[in-house]
């Protein structure tokens, strides 16, 4: 799915800049001042972290990496100035992150009565991102006429949510959890064809940083009071997408 996106959405953009390279010099250029909004889809792959640990120090870490679907509008405005467009954009866009890791790390214990010793614990930590959107500031540059480039960047937020498992032995289990709005960063870049007066297509690079959500639990698991554990989970995406926008 990812390349048949990235193929169609190139295609688009090398036929609109041979096609404005070609255009008789003599025809009015594309202004592209002025409102527009539009829907945009693409892959959101997984670039985040967690860490667990307790008092004593860290336990285990590890990382997602599960690509996902992404879905959503955008709205903005663009103000054009000679061959400068500068403007301001919001999106909101569903996202079909669901990640699981499982590892096993060694945990020292004392049961009543018996000997200490080392034993391997069993952990799953998951992650879910239900949607995200931005704030940003676009810069672009337009080489041809109808052809825009753009950098872009500024405010992230996302509904986030994390649990984690920890297993001893059956049926010592016990778990955590946390969900949240997050608020973090974005940037990227992307190139934009206006192929009709009021239309474009895009295609678009965003890096969606939400931040991090720790989140505490404790057991009395083999009749030993342990530590409380905490489980820290880093939140974010490398986002491509292709888009179609109408102006106004």
């Amino acid at each position: 799915m990812r390349h048949s996106v990235f193929v169609t959405a190139l295609i688009v953009l090398v036929l609109g800049c041979g096609a404005a390279w070609a255009a008789d010099p003599a025809a009015t250029a594309y202004n592209w001042t002025g409102f527009y909004a539009g829907l945009n889809t693409g892959v959101a792959k997984n670039n985040s972290g967690y860490t667990i640990a307790d008092s004593h120090g860290p336990l285990a870490s590890g990382s997602f990496y599960n690509p996902a679907f992404t879905v959503g509008g955008q709205a903005g405005y663009n103000y054009q100035v000679g061959n400068f467009v500068y403007g301001l954009e919001t999106d909101i866009n569903y996202d079909t992150t669901d990640d699981s890791s499982t590892g096993r790390f060694g945990a020292l214990v004392a049961p009543p009565g018996g000997p200490v010793g080392t034993i391997g614990i069993g952990y799953t930590v998951n992650q879910q991102l239900d949607y995200f959107g931005t704030l940003r500031g676009r810069l672009g540059y337009t080489p041809a006429d109808r052809l825009l480039f753009y950098v872009t960047g500024g405010l992230a937020y996302g509904y986030v949510s994390s649990s984690t498992t920890i297993t001893f032995r059956d049926p010592d289990i016990f778990s955590g959890s946390s969900s949240g709005m997050q608020v973090g960063w974005t940037v990227g870049f992307g190139g934009e064809y206006a192929f009709a007066n009021n239309w474009s297509v895009k295609l678009e690079y965003l890096y969606v940083d939400l931040g991090s959500m720790s989140y505490n639990f404790h057991s009395g698991a083999l009749g030993t009071p342990l530590p409380v554990v905490t489980t820290t989970v880093n939140t974010a995406q490398n986002v491509i997408r292709v888009g179609l926008n109408y102006k106004f």
